[in-house]
């Protein structure tokens, strides 16, 4: 038995003996909501499957799935849980029963699985609890990854749980990766290679479609609808220095036919960023209609897609910087916008692969290459048409994992669930 799984059996109980006492360090929002954390959900009647997404981000992949389950089993009883608050506003969208996951604490996940008493536990991408394994085990509760992945630091931070953990690994029904590197990771952990498959990203089966009228949806940003628009996606602390020294690299006739739009990847990092643009000396304007110069800056969660839907033009953040690995490059493509990206998008390969086979990508270091990227796409309407139609059709190959996913469930008997 590995010393990290000793203490981690040590140290989960007497951290769920505490987690009611933890309450009065909850945020505002979350305090109303931390028995869920404890476990305290319940459900009546059957649940047929418990579906967990972690965050915002594996939220995106839940919608297509649950069509897809309904499908198969109609009136199918699901209820969602996430991780984190702006997950758990994003699935409550879905009009299911949802709730804040329970923490890892064997008090916690005793109380959930009594109370919910699922059927199936589908999880999106990588969450891998012990003691969720433990007692999913314990009831006889079939445990999927869907839309797996798993970065390879991950694998050496969870290899250091040991045999017991690997066993537990090996026990999950099916894992559903979405590449061969994520299979081969999945399997150094101890997955069972026979339910072990590479079907995608089931996010990718969420993704948008152009937007029918682009001036329609800039005018409804209250930008000007007749310009077009450069979105600069998910910026992240140290990108936004960069951007705005490409973007006044840029001949004037170029800024001053196009607008700008920058969102934050994270709204705590807004007044960071802020103050990189006006070091750079770049005007922002943070509502209405911007003044001839300046970007207009956003830093509402869940508005991106809003703005990559306006987008003639896209850079997609946490890429300039060796320290962040990438954002997902199919959501402006989806949308029709030709796409920039810098040089760093480790956990966005398979993505990144799709584009790069249609040369709809263009990846751009910070400084000069940057500058020239942004100059040959906004200075050249021909060539952005033919990188965002190329995107497009990239986009339009890689839908379909979430019918892949749940076949291969149907297959091993999975789903529906009795």
């Amino acid at each position: 038995m590995s010393l990290a799984w000793r203490v981690y059996r040590v140290v989960a109980p007497c951290l769920g003996a505490l987690a009611p006492a933890a309450r009065i360090f909850a945020s505002g929002r979350e305090r109303p909501l931390w028995g869920e954390r404890l476990g305290h959900s319940g459900f009546d009647g059957v649940c047929h499957a418990w579906i967990h997404a972690a965050s915002l981000g594996e939220a995106g992949a839940v919608p297509p799935l649950v069509s897809r389950l309904e499908a198969l089993q109609p009136g199918a009883r699901l209820f969602l849980t996430a991780t984190t608050g702006a997950g758990r506003e994003r699935l409550g969208a879905l009009q299911r029963p949802v709730a804040l996951a329970p923490i890892d604490s064997p008090q916690a996940v005793r109380r959930f699985l009594a109370g919910v008493r699922p059927r199936r536990l589908f999880v999106v991408e990588t969450e891998l609890w012990p003691h969720w394994l433990l007692h999913a085990r314990r009831v006889g509760l079939p445990v999927a990854v869907v839309s797996a992945r798993l970065a390879e630091r991950s694998v050496g931070r969870y290899r250091r749980l040991g045999a017991e953990f690997r066993e537990l690994v090996g026990g999950i029904a099916a894992v559903l990766c979405q590449s061969a590197e994520d299979a081969r990771r999945w399997l150094a952990l101890g997955a069972r290679p026979e339910r072990t498959e590479v079907v995608g990203n089931l996010k990718n089966d969420a993704l948008p479609r152009p937007a029918p009228d682009r001036a329609a949806a800039r005018r409804a940003l209250g930008l000007d609808a007749g310009r077009p628009l450069l979105t600069l996606g998910s910026v992240r602390p140290g990108e936004v220095r960069a951007l705005a020294s490409a973007w006044a690299a840029l001949p004037a006739s170029v800024r001053e036919e196009w607008q700008v739009a920058a969102v934050a990847r994270h709204p705590r990092a807004s007044g960071e960023l802020r103050g990189e643009a006006a070091e750079a000396g770049q005007a922002i304007a943070l509502d209405g209609l911007p003044r001839a110069g300046a970007w207009r800056w956003d830093d509402r969660p869940g508005v991106l897609p809003a703005y990559y839907a306006a987008a003639d033009a896209a850079f997609v953040g946490g890429s300039l910087l060796r320290r962040y690995a990438g954002h997902n490059p199919l959501e402006p493509a989806a949308c029709g916008a030709a796409v920039i990206v810098g040089p760093h998008h480790a956990s966005q390969l398979p993505a990144m692969r799709a584009l790069e086979r249609e040369r709809a990508v263009w990846i751009a270091p910070p400084g000069e290459p940057l500058a020239r990227a942004l100059a040959a796409l906004l200075g050249d309407a021909a060539e952005r048409g033919r990188r965002a139609a190329r995107g497009l059709a990239a986009v339009e190959r890689e839908r379909g994992a979430t019918g892949r996913a749940v076949a291969l469930l149907a297959g091993w008997g999975l789903w529906p669930a009795e």
